[in-house]
């Protein structure tokens, strides 16, 4: 059986999506998975190890090449097409696969819901996690659902070009102060690496894109990072402490012991999953990531480190 997931962006989102799938694959091993991916995002689905065949999305790259990945997907002969965006473009794009059977999100948007079998609730304003809107999608297959919903990453390379500069008797702190939103960013960041080092022994790795703070004292790993060994440092890592960003996700994917800081963001419907999973949240009361102090995100830090056993 041959199943599309049409779920171009965004990072975060496809980790939601990659999660559910992971779990179709375990129960249906018999089924080949193809996905629609946005360019730049298709490390994420080539580490996964999940997808025998990714398509990519080129968003705003003309109505010639949209057409053409429409005949692409059509060739294809798809058993189901399941479009988890909810957007115009991917409805349009299910249809024009033309599966013997297409579903997509009931809460779809931009009248998405005319071009599919909708599945889920409609609503979107139930604070339902973002993956547990998505496990409908499992019904289709009869697959019985659970809460574990683990990623490995088996294809994910390690970071070769250069050392991490870490001891084997060291504990790593990955850290990822960015966002995509600025209003999700935490500010202090910086002045919580400084406590860190000046109280323990643990290294520190910086991870993202943009050299915008100074992390004295830290492996500055921004820019040298690429989707595809993402998954593979976040393993080496013994704690992550991030943002409400996709970095987030894929640690909580991996079950990894994650601390996620909350301020515009509902961390009910976005943060770690399951709840009893080794994530912790800091949620900012007002609203604001400026609302979280320095000593809220050191004391569950600490607290996390005493849970795990891990000696700084």
């Amino acid at each position: 059986m041959k199943v599309l997931i049409i779920k171009p962006s965004s990072l975060g989102d496809v980790i939601h999506a990659l999660r559910v799938i992971s779990l179709l694959l375990k129960e249906r091993p018999d089924i080949q998975i193809h996905w629609v991916i946005k360019k730049g995002l298709e490390g994420i689905i080539n580490a996964s190890g999940l997808v025998k065949k990714h398509f990519i999305f080129h968003r705003g790259g003309g109505w010639f090449k949209y057409m053409n990945l429409g005949r692409k997907l059509r060739r294809e002969k798809y058993d189901f097409v399941l479009d988890m965006q909810g957007l115009l473009r991917s409805a349009v794009l299910s249809r024009l696969a033309n599966a013997k059977k297409t579903f997509g999100c009931a809460d779809g948007r931009e009248f998405s819901t005319f071009f599919y079998k909708s599945i889920g609730v409609k609503s979107r304003k139930c604070k339902t996690h973002a993956i547990e809107k998505l496990l409908p999608f499992l019904d289709l297959f009869d697959v019985n659902k659970n809460d574990e919903l683990n990623l490995e990453f088996p294809n994910s390379e390690p970071l070769s070009q250069f050392k991490l500069q870490s001891r084997k008797s060291e504990n790593n702190i990955l850290i990822f102060p960015e966002s995509r939103r600025r209003e999700k960013i935490w500010p202090e960041f910086e002045s919580l690496t400084k406590i860190i080092k000046q109280s323990s022994k643990a290294a520190i790795w910086v991870g993202g894109s943009n050299n915008d703070q100074n992390f004295k004292n830290c492996v500055d790993l921004r820019g040298k990072v690429e989707l595809s060994n993402l998954p593979w440092l976040i393993k080496q890592a013994t704690v992550v402490l991030s943002n409400d960003s996709a970095p987030l996700h894929i640690a909580s994917a991996m079950n990894k012991p994650v601390i996620g800081l909350f301020g515009p963001t509902d961390s009910l419907r976005y943060g770690p999953y399951p709840l009893r999973s080794r994530g912790r949240v800091i949620s900012s009361n007002n609203g604001l990531m400026s609302g979280i102090s320095t000593d809220q995100v050191l004391r569950s830090l600490f607290k996390m480190i005493r849970q795990e056993d891990i000696h700084l």
